[in-house]
């Protein structure tokens, strides 16, 4: 029967059953997904008809992160002399520090999340010491420049070491650049990215935004990780302005100040007086 599984456990015997929705004759037209879809964010209808079983106590921020549209499997193939894009996330007092690394896809619009790294009770120094070696090891063979754009406190002096966390950074050669303090500007440029489809050199239309499956915490963290927590102690099913602070949403801030500031990294530099090499695939 189409849109039913059957299978019987191994392990205790037990028969098991999974219905889809497409085992209703009236919701198997393309006009009813479509009209359906258009009235929910993508990960509520995960939940309500497809076989997502993660549910987490608050909302979503980004519901309409979509695990099979926007996480990238396989190797990663990016535009030679592309740009490599750094977003950090932290402060003065902050211990829980994260760094998030896109390289920019169609021609500068969009990128694709490579790599993540995220320290609770850690200091600074040793976190950029860390990410300083993935750059100059891991990811020099793209062969593209790099831009680091950090969260604005990370530019005030700590009271105890009296450094700022950009004053670290520059010792080790990067050049910080501040990103976006607005938590609304920040939500829709990622919103707009999951949104927005780009077009690949084989005229494929894929999201402006992708998140490679290395990156465990920023995928857990875009399905549903982080949230807005419940208020009034979950009565009525209000929830709070802002997302709950935990190690998703660090990750989750490394990437919105990439994101938020796209636009800054598709400048072109001049090369010798003439524009860049047309891209070539590495």
């Amino acid at each position: 029967m189409e849109g039913v599984t059957i299978w019987r456990n191994p392990k205790n015997g037990f028969f098991c059953m999974d219905i889809s929705y497409t085992a209703s004759p009236r919701k198997r037209s393309p006009e009813w997904l479509a009209t359906t879809k258009a009235g929910m964010p993508t990960a509520e209808f995960n939940r309500e008809y497809g076989s997502s079983w993660h549910v987490y106590d608050g909302k979503p921020v980004y519901q309409d992160f979509d695990e099979d549209m926007h996480v990238m499997r396989g190797n990663i193939i990016v535009p030679r002399r592309t740009k490599l894009i750094s977003g950090w996330d932290g402060g003065p007092s902050d211990v829980n520090l994260a760094w998030a690394l896109a390289v920019s896809v169609f021609d500068g619009l969009g990128i694709i999340i490579i790599d993540e790294y995220q320290v609770d009770d850690g200091d600074i120094k040793s976190f950029v010491e860390v990410i300083h070696s993935r750059l100059q090891l891991e990811w020099f063979k793209i062969g593209g420049f790099s831009l680091h754009f950090t969260d604005p406190s990370a530019f005030t002096p700590s009271s105890v070491v009296k450094r700022a966390m950009t004053d670290v950074m520059r010792d080790y050669g990067f050049s910080p650049i501040p990103s976006e303090v607005s938590f609304g500007k920040r939500r829709v440029a990622v919103e707009t990215l999951l949104l927005t489809p780009g077009e690949t050199v084989g005229r494929m239309m894929i999201p402006s935004m992708r998140i490679h499956e290395r990156c465990n915490l920023s995928i857990e963290a875009f399905k549903g990780g982080y949230q807005y927590q419940k208020s009034n102690a979950g009565v009525g099913g209000q929830y709070k302005e802002s997302p709950e602070k935990n190690k998703f949403s660090h990750i989750a801030n490394a990437i919105e100040y990439i994101a938020t500031r796209l636009s800054v990294a598709n400048y072109e530099i001049p090369y010798e007086g003439r524009r860049l090499p047309d891209h070539e695939m590495v």
